[in-house]
């Protein structure tokens, strides 16, 4: 059976040397269009290793219905090769505690596109109703089919 989104939370790092609203409208892009004004990204001010100044913005979901909808439609626009990736190879990589962490491309997401990356992502963290694997990665199908 598959598992309830019951959240969701969206990070990501805007470096010194990229345009912030760039980044931020990469984010909003992941989102479905009728979520875009719900969704609010706060903004914290860091320093990176060498002292660089860094943005961190983060988003929470607590709405349920709100995160599924994000969820479905993130998982309706992978492309199949991500899809299958996620599903049949890194699933137990990225589940913990009730959780599935993906990683977006934001580069890919400023131009509309959602693909799985592993360097400068957007993060997600999707939790769900169950800690089961079996039950997070039916969630993930079933979320994954096109409407």
């Amino acid at each position: 059976m598959p598992a309830a989104v019951t959240g969701l939370e969206i990070e990501l790092i805007v470096h010194a040397t990229e345009d912030p609203e760039k980044a931020l409208a990469a984010a909003m892009n992941v989102l479905p269009e009728g979520a875009r004004d719900r969704v609010k990204f706060k903004v914290k001010e860091l320093k990176g290793h060498h002292g660089n100044p860094i943005k961190l913005l983060r988003a929470r979901i607590r709405d349920r219905a709100l995160a599924a909808a994000i969820f479905k439609h993130i998982m309706a626009r992978l492309p199949e090769a991500d899809k299958a990736r996620l599903l049949h190879g890194e699933l137990r990589r990225r589940v913990s505690g009730g959780s599935l962490y993906l990683r977006l491309d934001k580069q890919w997401a400023y131009l509309g596109q959602v693909r799985l990356c592993y360097a400068d992502p957007i993060w997600m963290k999707v939790k769900f109703s169950s800690s089961r694997l079996e039950d997070i990665r039916s969630a993930c199908e079933e979320a994954g089919q096109e409407p």
